[in-house]
């Protein structure tokens, strides 16, 4: 695929902080190191200074939203869900994705930049413009896009044993999603999986911890050495932890474990994933004995931030 994406660095350099914010993990490393030249060109204020540290530009930029702004921005739409582009002018959006089989037509790498293009103006014609970073599930390849390339799912990969392979892979992936403009892939799965009766085992390169860490190297692939990069396409590490632990391999269910047992288990991945940079962290919708993770505070918050 052709890569054409005029707008996609300059949300590089702004989006990819408002993520930092949002995330789970805060963790964009690179940010800023490859200003675009009409950004640079408009630069007025400090949150539009690329060569400001990240942490400087992300408090300029909170302390000018708004109340809408600041919801705007924690909202995250699936592009089927706008009637128009418009709506991330009119409600602050801070980010698109695609789900599963959610493409434009004709489904070409060109429409898909065209698309990301649209989007990206109706988030430049802001007050602030914040630009707006897009998401997709390329969990094994660039799935959703006709004619990308499709790999082996988690399972198959992590049966290789080769993380230079998968890092290979992921490489080749970041090509593929950044050849449409998109910013951001949900990739990897890091999840340890115990029971082989979870259906979505096949997302897991293994049952134990060793192998997810091991087979990290995908966000290297993805990231590249430096977010920011030719064909650099953010990486997230999901699902924060346990989803792959649950009892009887329950979907979204609860893992039973004492706090050491889900430490030597189902943590030790997200921590080589925070070691390598990746630039986002994706909670589960699984629990945690009894408690649901997107409001466990000790575990996203006190733990995460410890590593």
């Amino acid at each position: 695929m052709q890569r054409r994406v005029p707008f996609r660095r300059a949300a590089v350099a702004v989006g990819a902080a408002l993520a930092a914010v949002c995330s789970v993990s805060g963790a964009v490393p690179g940010l800023g190191t490859v200003p675009d030249a009409r950004a640079a060109a408009a630069v007025v204020l400090p949150y539009q200074d690329p060569s400001l540290p990240v942490a400087t530009r992300v408090n300029d930029l909170l302390s000018r939203m708004t109340l809408d702004d600041k919801i705007g921005q924690m909202t995250q739409a699936e592009r089927t869900a706008l009637p128009s582009a418009s709506d991330l002018t009119t409600y602050r959006i801070g980010s698109v994705l695609s789900g599963g089989g959610s493409a434009p037509s004709p489904n070409t790498a060109q429409s898909w930049a065209d698309m990301y293009d649209a989007f990206q103006r109706a988030a430049l014609a802001t007050p602030l413009g914040i630009p707006m970073i897009y998401g997709v599930d390329a969990v094994h390849g660039d799935n959703n896009v006709k004619g990308a390339t499709i790999y082996p799912h988690n399972i198959g990969l992590g049966a290789t044993r080769d993380p230079a392979l998968v890092q290979q892979i992921g490489r080749a992936v970041a090509e593929e999603v950044s050849g449409t403009g998109v910013d951001w892939d949900f990739a990897p799965c890091v999840c340890v999986a115990r029971n082989v009766r979870w259906g979505r085992t096949y997302e897991s390169f293994g049952e134990t911890p060793e192998l997810p860490s091991l087979m990290t190297t995908e966000i290297t692939g993805l990231q590249g050495e430096t977010l920011g990069g030719p064909a650099s396409v953010l990486a997230t590490a999901k699902h924060y932890m346990g989803d792959g632990g649950t009892i009887d391999g329950m979907d979204q269910g609860n893992t039973q474990l004492s706090e050491a047992e889900l430490r030597a288990i189902h943590l030790p991945p997200f921590k080589a994933a925070v070691d390598r940079g990746v630039g986002a962290v994706m909670a589960s919708f699984s629990s945690w004995n009894g408690v649901k993770m997107h409001s466990n505070k000790y575990l996203l918050t006190d733990v995460f931030s410890a590593k």
